[in-house]
């Protein structure tokens, strides 16, 4: 029994997915010299921001960072600089917070035209929905935070979030997913019949249960839906004839299992190549 979700609409910067990271770790040590901060209008037509147009290939997800020095500030205050100039429809340039600080019309805009000068300078660059990620090595690369809460550009030395050693991007989704964990997030019961603690895997007879399928990385966060998409196909392993399973509110990670007869099964989500599953077990 194989029931794949429908597929559903995706929120897209218009820029390949990169991967954060988090934790600590030593001190890198960069091997290679910063590049210069004159930038030049970024060519046209731009090839897709990837692994494909970084030279240097992918980063790894297994890599720790923490705050050093930074060794790209002054190419990424440049670049915002540059894009001022290059779009200034896409900024409020009468609303800044500091110098440079100008508010940001269109995020989407914002993001891929930094991206696309600093490739133009001629490092790697790319955005994760954290953090802007540059490189010229894949021996570290460096995490900037460029857009504050009240989406104004953030300028200054507090742009710099990190360096992760060794580089944190490009990768792919299958890169930064972790694990898939499976697991009750509800039930609805009958009357006089008690919804058992979700993380026992227990399903009354009386009762339906709502599952969810979150992906995680590896220090156990969830996996930004727009990295890891919506391509997720569900499989009833063992316990035919034990539960029914079905949609919950439209969603292709939320399902009901309804109870038929007590019993034990196994109910797993695939995404990404990657499965988790959860042994669940139909009691009277």
């Amino acid at each position: 029994m194989i029931q794949r979700a429908a597929r559903f609409a995706v929120p897209s910067l218009g820029l390949a997915l990169f991967a954060a990271c988090g934790g600590g770790g030593s001190s890198p040590t960069p091997i290679t010299t910063p590049p210069t901060t004159t930038l030049a209008p970024a060519p046209t037509p731009t090839p897709p921001v990837g692994a494909s147009s970084c030279p240097l290939g992918k980063g790894t997800a297994d890599t720790t960072c923490r705050k050093t020095t930074a060794t790209f500030l002054d190419p990424v205050e440049a670049a915002i600089d540059l894009l001022a100039q290059q779009k200034p429809e896409i900024f409020n340039l009468q609303d800044q917070r500091g110098t440079g600080g100008y508010y940001v019309k269109d995020v989407d805009a914002y993001y891929e035209g930094v991206v696309k000068n600093l490739q133009a300078a001629g490092v790697c660059a790319g955005f994760d929905y954290a953090y802007l990620n540059v490189k010229n090595t894949n021996d570290f690369s460096e995490q900037y935070d460029i857009l504050t809460s009240s989406s104004h550009a953030r300028r200054g030395s507090s742009t710099y979030q990190g360096t992760c050693s060794p580089a944190n991007f490009p990768v792919d989704a299958q890169d930064v997913i972790a694990y898939i964990r499976v697991a009750f997030y509800g039930f609805r019961c009958n009357a006089g019949v008690t919804a058992p603690p979700k993380a026992d895997g227990k399903l009354p007879m009386g009762c339906e249960g709502y599952v969810t399928g979150t992906p995680k990385d590896k220090n156990g966060v969830d996996v930004d839906s727009r990295i890891h998409g919506d391509e997720v196909v569900w499989k009833l392993q063992s316990g035919k004839g034990i539960v029914d399973t079905h949609h919950h509110d439209g969603q292709p990670f939320n399902w009901t299992l309804a109870p038929l007869q007590p019993g034990y099964f196994q109910w797993c989500a695939t995404l990404q190549g990657i499965q988790g599953c959860l042994n669940g077990e139909v009691i009277p």
